[in-house]
């Protein structure tokens, strides 16, 4: 298996993007429309229909869940941690900030590289267990780093954090909803109609593709060598420190099925996911880090998924 196939077009969408706006092609202002249609509608409409139509006939074990998502939130704390106490530059809500690292160092591409990556490894039997652990991905990770920004920015104004203040950072975050009201949908089993499902299906197409070339559009107006460090923590975490975490769950703690254990492992050493960036851009914190680290982690994935592979099977 050729980890660079599925890489490379990634890369080269996002190279793209940078050079189109490095070279005064496109301006801000159109980088910004752009954006606007791409973060407000084909990507929640990607997110939507995929989690309205995902299979999750597979059974469902709590081990399976704990195996993936405690390591997960371990590295997430891990890498608040370091944000809130060791990141210095300024402007930065801190709490905020360190959560939207946090989960720049956390969240994985689990669609563009890992789907891809383990139906060449190891066939088709794959996508239930995949759709399985990746439902409740976005919408755990986005929905807890919502929840301390919105806290943390309640916190600079006069009203306290609650229920109902978290409920409309949700509402307004078209990312969250359409996670959450496609899960609705699945859960109850509702049909889209036809033309609905094909409507979906045409603005959600090029969602993954329009968020790569805007994330490297945007990396023309970021100085991302001020981020070096903590780019470069954030992909050691998300490449190396959160698969080694997982492969201790599930193959020493929890003993899971040695088929289980790698799609766990390399669903966790994908790179970081292009969706991160949005939550970045949305809180207006850490772009340029985790702009950065999903480019980054991304280029250094060709190297550590194969090893990853060659480590588990």
């Amino acid at each position: 298996m050729n980890i660079l196939s599925i890489i490379s077009p990634l890369i080269t969408v996002a190279l793209l993007g940078y050079l189109c706006t490095k070279t005064k092609w496109l301006s801000k202002e159109q980088l910004n429309a752009l954006s606007k249609f791409t973060f407000s509608i084909s990507i929640p409409a990607f997110l939507f229909y995929q989690m309205a139509k995902a299979d999750f006939s597979e059974q469902v074990s709590p081990q399976l869940f704990a195996a993936f998502y405690l390591p997960v939130l371990t590295c997430y704390l891990i890498t608040w941690l370091i944000s809130y106490y060791f990141y210095k530059r300024k402007p930065l809500n801190n709490s905020a900030g360190s959560a939207v690292f946090a989960l720049g160092s956390s969240y994985s591409n689990t669609i563009i590289v890992g789907l891809p990556v383990l139906l060449a490894a190891m066939g088709e039997q794959v996508i239930g267990i995949i759709f399985l652990i990746i439902t409740f991905h976005s919408a755990m990770l986005f929905a807890l780093t919502s929840a301390i920004a919105a806290r943390a920015e309640s916190k600079r104004g006069t009203k306290k954090f609650n229920g109902l203040n978290f409920i409309k950072q949700t509402i307004n975050n078209p990312l969250i909803i359409s996670i959450l009201s496609g899960l609705l949908v699945n859960i109850l089993g509702i049909t889209l109609p036809g033309f609905l499902q094909d409507s979906l299906a045409l603005i959600s197409k090029p969602a993954i593709t329009l968020a790569l070339f805007i994330l490297g559009a945007s990396l023309a107006f970021y100085q991302v060598r001020q981020e070096i460090t903590f780019i470069s923590i954030a992909c050691f975490c998300k490449l190396i420190l959160l698969p080694a975490l997982v492969l201790l769950t599930s193959q020493y703690i929890f003993k899971l099925d040695p088929f289980i254990i790698t799609v766990l492992v390399i669903l966790s050493a994908c790179p970081t996911g292009v969706n991160a960036y949005l939550i970045a851009a949305t809180h207006k914190q850490h772009q340029q880090t985790v702009a950065g680290t999903v480019v980054l982690s991304t280029l250094i994935s060709v190297v550590t998924i194969p090893l990853w592979l060659n480590l588990i099977l």
